[in-house]
């Protein structure tokens, strides 16, 4: 089976990518991917995530690069991230998620929790079964788990998210792009800040105009240069500029 020899997979922008062509690649292949990257595949919808959810038996994909699918659904993102479904493998622990532009109704805390926990489930080494910890054992469980580059670009995603975070990815997180998200507040991302550990280096907040100097004067590092804070809007009169 060739498929078992390939580690990643890239489709960018193709068009002719669709769900018939995801759906021939997956079906009757158990894989070994690590990576697989769809950005600006905009014919593909939920039916191939079905595929690849369903190929992933060995649970080997840690980097899912959605970007741009306009047709993937709030429903159909949940139940490719919900554990325990019946005839499906375990979802994918994830380490880098890119979820951006692919609509705001479509990314959502409630999807984000799932991904979150998703990332920090543990597999049992003698029954090979995966189990999800719960909520008091997720700080415990983020120390050898949790997602390190996450894109949530355009999303909806709140302060909620921002918790989850700081909950499952602990020592993890590296970067994060919150750009265009309305409702993640400067306390949100604070708390976030102030939870994980100093391998947080990079946030990205263009077009978060509501992300404002209680944030970046107030935050928990704001002496440390090793945290980098991309697209800050500063207020001048009745202006906006970067900062």
């Amino acid at each position: 089976d060739a498929m078992r020899n390939i580690k990643s997979l890239a489709f960018r922008s193709i068009e002719q990518v669709d769900d018939e062509v995801i759906t021939s690649i997956f079906t009757g292949n158990d894989t070994n991917l690590e990576s697989i990257d769809l950005t600006g595949c905009i014919r593909i919808t939920d039916v191939s995530l079905s595929a690849i959810r369903q190929a992933n038996k060995t649970g080997m994909l840690r980097s899912l690069i959605l970007s741009g699918l306009k047709n993937l659904t709030n429903i159909g993102l949940e139940t490719f991230f919900t554990p325990s479904i019946p005839g499906l493998p375990s979802p994918p622990m994830l380490r880098k998620l890119d979820l951006s532009s692919c609509g705001r109704e479509v990314v959502t805390d409630e999807v984000m929790d799932l991904i979150c926990k998703a990332s920090s489930i543990k597999r049992d080494t003698k029954t090979g079964e995966y189990t999800l910890p719960s909520s008091s054992q997720l700080q415990l469980s983020s120390m050898g788990g949790g997602l390190v580059h996450v894109n949530i670009n355009g999303s909806n995603c709140s302060d909620t998210t921002m918790e989850y975070l700081a909950a499952t990815s602990v020592s993890s997180l590296k970067e994060l792009d919150i750009s265009y998200a309305p409702f993640i507040t400067d306390k949100g991302l604070g708390y976030l800040v102030s939870k994980v550990g100093n391998q947080f280096n990079k946030i990205k907040i263009w077009g978060c105009a509501q992300i404002n100097e209680e944030f970046l004067d107030g935050h928990s590092r704001i002496h440390d240069p090793n945290l980098q804070i991309i697209g800050a809007w500063i207020k001048k009169g009745n202006s906006f500029s970067t900062r």
